[in-house]
């Protein structure tokens, strides 16, 4: 990123009003890039990195937390987004949208790319990462890492779009801060929230579930397609309301497939996530959009129910 994009790449930061201690953990970051410079010199690279692939409020920032316990992983602070969008922001490719395919990885953009997580895990362990825009772009990332492991975390689109019309409306997980307001009512016209998805300028008005019905359907839309193409070797699936009922049973199942061992410090992050959830806006609750949206869902669920049956969810 040239020096005029300056603003783009802080805009790519995770939180957008840095405190103290985030300041520290980049400090922190920078000084284990450092110490990890030699062994990137010496020819070292990443091996089988693990990315977490779902729509965004599908969990994954609950299964992150715990497998980013185990001591054989090593992950960026926060999302990842100013290491995937450094060369790709939405702003330096006319506001398309966040989807990425193999072409997009051309020799300059993969080896930054490879160099900065390698400078995050070192020779000795594997990184983990969870960017939920990453489901429109699988065959970018197999091309910069054909050895990937996708834990494909799958959620009921119902609740999943419940949850997202509840994120909206809150002052919280802004995205992009848009060339030209939106009218999306109920929501900041100034942010663009979650997933930058292809078509995106046709919903600019609204109504807020359609975005939130597209957001979740393109997302499992293309990560479906892609993951065709993927050995299934290399992928598993996991259902959130399976992690939610059994977070013990599922993360061991997990870290088996990834061949890393079930460590005290993940299994108690898992028994954990039965009564400390990881940001929400309320607490799970299976079906809860039937008492928090239920006129929104239902009108989106012509749209999302074909995508519903490819993932084995029932209506």
């Amino acid at each position: 990123m040239t020096g005029d994009n300056k603003a783009l790449r802080k805009s790519l930061r995770t939180n957008f009003n840095p405190g103290p201690r985030d300041h520290l953990n980049r400090v922190l970051l920078r000084a284990r890039q450092a110490a990890h410079l030699p062994a990137l010199v010496a020819g070292k690279k990443l091996g089988r990195p693990v990315f977490i692939i779902g729509a965004p409020r599908s969990g994954t920032s609950m299964l992150y937390a715990i497998l980013r316990a185990s001591s054989k992983l090593a992950h960026w602070p926060g999302e990842a987004h100013e290491v995937w969008e450094a060369d790709h922001h939405p702003a330096m490719r006319g506001w398309d949208s966040n989807a990425l395919g193999a072409s997009d990885a051309d020799e300059r953009t993969a080896s930054r790319i490879q160099r900065e997580f390698f400078l995050v895990t070192g020779p000795n362990k594997r990184l983990i990462d969870k960017t939920p825009r990453n489901a429109l772009r699988i065959p970018f990332i197999d091309a910069l890492f054909p050895d990937a492991r996708y834990v494909f975390l799958q959620r009921d689109g119902r609740d999943n779009v419940n949850s997202l019309i509840n994120a909206w409306r809150t002052p919280r997980y802004r995205t992009y801060e848009l060339p030209e307001p939106h009218s999306i009512p109920g929501a900041d016209p100034r942010w663009w929230k979650f997933t930058l998805y292809p078509g995106w300028r046709a919903d600019t008005s609204g109504p807020l579930e359609v975005v939130c019905a597209k957001q979740w359907k393109l997302s499992y839309d293309h990560a479906l397609t892609a993951l065709r193409a993927v050995p299934k070797q290399r992928q598993i699936d996991v259902r959130y309301e399976s992690l939610v009922q059994h977070p013990e049973d599922e993360v061991g199942r997990i870290m088996s497939f990834l061949e890393l061992p079930y460590e005290p410090a993940v299994s108690t992050k898992a028994s954990a996530a039965r009564t400390a959830p990881v940001n929400v806006v309320t607490p799970p609750e299976q079906g809860k959009w039937q008492r928090e949206n239920p006129a929104e869902i239902e009108s989106i669920l012509g749209s999302i129910a074909p995508t519903m049956e490819a993932l084995g969810y029932r209506l």
